[in-house]
């Protein structure tokens, strides 16, 4: 068995074309991406957001609280002096003028600039780029919310958020101003104007904090995981490839002549694949922590479970590299062979994240991608990275331990009797 993991290990050492390609392009791959996308996904972390909206406030507070009561009277059937006692009750809100000072409040200055300017101008300036979002207030917004809050009916006029096209700037406004508003009827529901005295809007606090206790995920940190498992992918077909050199060879052949278990061929392709993948994974890993540093300040126990992840997916490309062997092994056609293997490569990368950041395809193709072994141990790496919580990778763990398994299990019923191959 020694002798045929040295001889597959010897295979690769020898193409150099090929070792330089697995181990340095990765790194440069990450250095390249690291500096082209800078500032994404909290990579910069001395960067800001300068989110510029326009508020075209169409609406008139002068007059909104002879309206409300007239609505009160004519559409909810209140007597004059309960109508008035509400319009004086709600008086005290002002959600136009509540949302602007939210906008326009210390916590949010740091991110978004707010331009009051009238409608023409607004959208000339979003269309030559000026501005993210444009937020319109139409006319009778105040009245429409008051009613809607002491009548306990659905707003017949609601704010309206106008973007050129939909980027991450004018996503996030969007959101800002979405969960103000969600949190002020939130507020209206809780608070039932109609009983209070004085009644009052608690906002929400402005800004962006991070949700729970986890450490920040930098986009370096996915590319560098990324590049790492696409490029372990590689090695298996690599190895799997070599036997379609050693066919020519006769050097198949000439193994069985020395009446060696044939199995041995095959266990020699996965061992040497487990080592190379595993060695190639932490070169890269180590390598560009020491440049970009990576993953600074991590304790003992987050390169423990790093290493055992990277185990268990070198582990899972293992048994791929048998699958891959074995398909070479009973083709004829050695090209052709190769050419599956990297079909099934490439979509492996795409579908898992390696060459397109996973987060930009469909809901559907995520969970699809979670089932391959390079989607599934980018997944782990992501949550072990921000938690280093063991109960977290342990499933994946298993679940790659199993694709190991039935990969075997194929290579092992696949392979080719004395006289198949």
């Amino acid at each position: 068995m020694r002798s045929f993991i040295k001889k597959d290990l010897l295979l690769f050492w020898r193409d150099r074309k090929e070792l330089i390609t697995v181990l340095v392009l990765p790194i440069i791959l990450v250095i390249v991406l690291n500096f082209a996308f800078a500032g994404l996904l909290g990579n910069d972390e001395n960067s800001s957001m300068d989110l510029q909206l326009a508020v075209v406030n169409q609406d008139d507070e002068t007059k909104a609280m002879d309206h409300l009561k007239e609505k009160l009277v004519k559409e909810a059937s209140l007597g004059e002096e309960e109508a008035l006692t509400l319009v004086e009750q709600a008086s005290n809100l002002r959600p136009v003028q509540i949302l602007l000072d939210y906008l326009n409040s210390e916590d949010l200055k740091e991110w978004v600039t707010v331009q009051n300017l009238k409608e023409a101008e607004a959208v000339d300036k979003v269309e030559k780029g000026d501005l993210d979002g444009i937020l319109f207030i139409p006319d009778g917004f105040t009245v429409d919310s008051l009613y809607s809050a002491l009548a306990g009916e659905p707003p017949a006029t609601s704010l309206i958020y106008k973007m050129e096209k939909e980027t991450n700037n004018n996503s996030i406004l969007y959101n800002i101003i979405h969960g103000f508003i969600d949190q002020m009827n939130v507020q209206f529901a809780l608070q039932k104007i109609e009983g209070a005295q004085e009644a009052e809007v608690n906002p929400p606090k402005g800004g962006f904090e991070e949700a729970g206790a986890g450490e920040s995920f930098t986009l370096t940190q996915y590319f560098t995981i990324a590049m790492g498992a696409l490029f372990a992918l590689f090695i298996a077909a690599t190895v799997a490839t070599k036997t379609g050199v050693e066919i020519r060879q006769q050097v198949f052949n000439r193994i069985l002549l020395t009446n060696s278990n044939p199995i041995h061929f095959l266990i020699g392709k996965m061992v040497s694949t487990f080592c190379l993948a595993w060695l190639q994974i932490m070169f890269v890993m180590i390598s560009s922590h020491f440049i970009l540093d990576v993953f600074p300040g991590r304790s003992m126990t987050f390169w423990v479970g790093t290493v055992g992840i990277i185990t268990f997916l070198s582990l899972a490309i293992a048994g791929l590299a048998a699958v891959f062997t074995v398909i070479l092994l009973r083709m004829t056609n050695i090209d052709a062979a190769n050419g599956i293997f990297m079909l099934v490569i490439l979509l492996f990368g795409t579908i898992g994240g390696n060459f397109v950041p996973i987060y930009v395809l469909p809901v559907w193709l995520q969970q699809i991608g979670e089932w391959t072994p390079n989607g599934l141990s980018l997944a782990m790496l992501t949550e072990w990275i921000q938690f280093e919580e063991l109960s977290s990778i342990v499933m994946p763990s298993v679940l790659l331990i199993g694709f190991f398994l039935i990969c075997t299990l194929i290579g092992l019923v696949l392979y080719p009797k004395r006289g198949e191959s």
